[in-house]
Parts: C-alpha cells; sequence; structure tokens
C-alpha cells in the first residue's frame, strides 16, 4: 500500500471503500423536507435511471428549491453527498412556479462558490416538469446530464481524483480548524488570574495597627485612672476598684478584637490583678497619728481649763482628759482615712502601669506574631500560585506542542496525496 493509500484509508475510509468496491450506476437524490427531491426521484426512475435515497451511488442529486437562497441545511447536506460520491450535480427544482429564479440562482452560485469549494465540479441545473420551458432544463435533459455524469464517474481515474480531492478537504478543514484552535485561552485567563491574584494580596498594615492600638491602650488607661480617681474620692473605694475592673477589662475586650480581627492566631489578653490594700490596716503612721492626736487633744484640753485654774490643781485634769480623749479620736478616724484614701491612688497608679505594660506587650508580640503568620502564609499562597502556573505553563506548553504535531502530520499527509490537478476538459464543467 502506498502512503497515499494510507492517507485515503486513514482519512477516507467511505471513499476508500467506494475505490475498491465495483463501479455503480446508481444516482442519490438528496433534498431538505418541501423541495421536492422524492418526487424528482419518482420521475427519475420513470426514465430508466438506477434512483437511490440512501446508500452508495456513483452521482448525488442535490435539490434545491426556486423560491429561496442556500443556508446551511443545504450546504451540510451538499458536503455529505459530495463526501460520499464521485460527482454531483445541483438542481434548482420549481423553476416554473417562480419567475424570479435567474436571481435565485445567481445567489446560490455566488454562495456555492464561497462557501462550497467542493462543489468546483457540481452543476446547477434549473429544472422544470413543462417541456416548453424556454431557459431550464427538462427532465430528459435532466436525465441525459446524469448518463453522462455517471459514464464519468465510473472512470477509476475519475473516481480516485474525486475521492483524492474530497481527502484534501478534509485535511485541510482540519488544518484550519486546528489553526484556528485555542484550547489555551481557558488556561492563559486562569493564569492571568493566578499571577494577578499574587500581586493584588494586600497585606495588612500591621505596624500602623501596633501603633493605634498603643495608642487607644495609652489613651484607655488614662481615662479610667481619671475615673477611678474621681470614683475614690466622690463614692469611696469599692466603687473606685469597680471602675477599674470595668475599664481593663472593656479596654482588654477592644484591642483583643482589633487585633484578632487581622490575627485570628494571636490570644486574648489576660491581665494580672491585684486586690486594693485593705481599709483596717495598721501602719507606723497610725502609732504617730495616736501620738500627734493625743498631744493635740491635749493640748486643747489645757486651752479649755484655762478659766478653771483658780481651782484646785487636780480639778482641771480631768477636764482636759474629757477633751482630749475625743478630739484624738477625731484625728486618727480623719488621718487613717487620708493615708487610705492615698494608698488606693497608688493602687490605682500602680495597678494600671502594670495593665499597661502588660498590653504594651501583648500588643507587640500579638503584632510580631501575626506579621509572622502573614509572612508564612503568604509564601505558602506564592509557593501554590507558582506551582499551579508552571502547571499551567507545561499544560500550555504539551497541547501547543500537540497541535503543532498534529498540523505537520496533516502536512504530510497532504503532501502524501500531491499537488491538486487543474480541471482538464474531460471534468464536470464548474458550477455557474
Amino acid at each position: 500500500m502506498s502512503r497515499a493509500d494510507g492517507v485515503l484509508r486513514r482519512w477516507n475510509p467511505h471513499g476508500w471503500i467506494r475505490l475498491h468496491e465495483p463501479p455503480t450506476g446508481r444516482v442519490c437524490v438528496a433534498g431538505l423536507p418541501g423541495s421536492g427531491a422524492a418526487r424528482l426521484a419518482d420521475d427519475l426512475r420513470r426514465l430508466g435511471l438506477d434512483v437511490v435515497s440512501d446508500g452508495p451511488a456513483a452521482v448525488a442529486v442535490v435539490v434545491f428549491e426556486a423560491n429561496a437562497v442556500v443556508g446551511h441545511a443545504e450546504l451540510a447536506l451538499l458536503r455529505e453527498a459530495a463526501a460520499e460520491t464521485t460527482a454531483t450535480v445541483c438542481v434548482l427544482h420549481g423553476v416554473d412556479e417562480r419567475p424570479d429564479w435567474p436571481a435565485i440562482r445567481a445567489a446560490d452560485l455566488e454562495i456555492l462558490h464561497r462557501h462550497a469549494p467542493w462543489s468546483e465540479g457540481a452543476v446547477l441545473l434549473p429544472v422544470t416538469a413543462r417541456p416548453d420551458h424556454p431557459e431550464a432544463s427538462t427532465l430528459t435533459g435532466l436525465r441525459d446530464v446524469l448518463t453522462a455524469t455517471l459514464r464519468a464517474a465510473t472512470d477509476p481515474r475519475r473516481a480516485r481524483a474525486a475521492v483524492v480531492a474530497g481527502t484534501r478537504l478534509m485535511i485541510e478543514e482540519e488544518i484550519a480548524r486546528l489553526a484556528q484552535e485555542d484550547d489555551e485561552a481557558a488556561l492563559r485567563d486562569e493564569r492571568a488570574r493566578l499571577v494577578a491574584s499574587a500581586r493584588a494580596t494586600p497585606a495588612p498594615d500591621l505596624r500602623r495597627l501596633q501603633v493605634e492600638l498603643l495608642h487607644e491602650t495609652a489613651t484607655g488607661l488614662r481615662a479610667t485612672a481619671t475615673a477611678a480617681l474621681g470614683t475614690l474620692e466622690k463614692d469611696g473605694d469599692v466603687a473606685a476598684v469597680a471602675v477599674v475592673d470595668a475599664g481593663l477589662d472593656e479596654l482588654g475586650a477592644r484591642l483583643t478584637a482589633a487585633l484578632t480581627g487581622v490575627a485570628p492566631e494571636v490570644p486574648p489578653v489576660v491581665l494580672t490583678r491585684t486586690p486594693p490594700p485593705p481599709a483596717g490596716v495598721r501602719s507606723l503612721e497610725d502609732v504617730l497619728t495616736v501620738v500627734f492626736g493625743a498631744s493635740a487633744g491635749a493640748g486643747l484640753g489645757g486651752l479649755l481649763t484655762a478659766p478653771f485654774r483658780t481651782l484646785p490643781g487636780w480639778t482641771a485634769l480631768p477636764v482636759a482628759v474629757v477633751c482630749a480623749v475625743p478630739a484624738a479620736a477625731a484625728l486618727v478616724r480623719v488621718r487613717r482615712r487620708i493615708a487610705h484614701r492615698d494608698r488606693m491612688r497608688r493602687w490605682v497608679t500602680e495597678e494600671l502601669a502594670v495593665a499597661r505594660a502588660e498590653l504594651d506587650t501583648w500588643v507587640r508580640t500579638g503584632v510580631h506574631a501575626a506579621e509572622a503568620h502573614h509572612a508564612a502564609g503568604r509564601d505558602r499562597h506564592a509557593t501554590r500560585v507558582r506551582d499551579r502556573v508552571a502547571a499551567l505553563d507545561a499544560r500550555i506548553a504539551r497541547q501547543r506542542g500537540e497541535r503543532r504535531v498534529r498540523l505537520a502530520a496533516c502536512e504530510r499527509d497532504l503532501a502524501a496525496l500531491g499537488h491538486p490537478r487543474e480541471p482538464t476538459s474531460g471534468r464536470m464543467r464548474r458550477t455557474g
């Protein structure tokens, strides 16, 4: 088997089989519903032709309607008929019912020449059943044309030339399809989206967030200190402790929400709390206060007993004692309250100072952890994008290579079939 025969067998198995079967004198009549193909087939049978509607045939008669130009359906039917037979005759049926059929025929010819290159040797005959029609062929004339076409189609050389021409058309259509094929469009779009997403992924401005959180920490603690000290002066130490606890809880919740919003892996803030100083504690100041209170009370008693100094000496002593004891007790109570309030102020200051140190450390540590987490996530995403882009590039290159291989195979098959020969006088005349 020659290389050309191998190409014919692979690309056009029906044509290959037709070349190796005994020549047939059959005519296949095909047409769309309503075109009159069935009636024309019956007329040709009555005239003695071997007409079939399906199966192997040497000549195909494709029936077009005279009331409309050919469309995609007619071209597809003509394409199928040309691939299955050696010669094709196109018939414009029903011209006796349309006076403007010459314009329809001219438009059909233009469409056939432009969109049906396989119909180069086809004949477009206007056919009528009226024997006196001046321009159209009669059924007898169509029979004579088909008889001559059948004689030419049974020539082995012509049959092989027709199969080769049909096979060349198949290969050329495949080459055109491969040239216009763009299987990589979706892959290129996905690659562009991946690259764009890798470039456009915004990283959180954690340093700016750190500055904002530290500023919010200082502002919140300052507001809590002001509120706690004011409450201490107005409502006492219990209310001041409640203000401190509420302020620290609220500030910790705000900071946790702000930082975990961009870094969910950061644990919530937990502050160290110390109990406030007890109110009844005794210290060295209390002893000094008692001494100073007794001295002040004794002096106050002496001042009050000065008018009674004319009495005996021991008589003024009870008066001095009675006056000194209440004065000393009142002074001790006042001094203890002042001392406890001072201790509460120091406790508030120290509690908020410790809280600020812990909050500053938590914010800085959380921001550092968030930066490390986002950097790791960015690296993982970049790695995934890089691997996917590399896989897409390899797939695009593979598909391009496969398409180049198929195109090269098609070109080799065309070269094996040889160059198409120019139409000779023995061939059917060109359409139109």
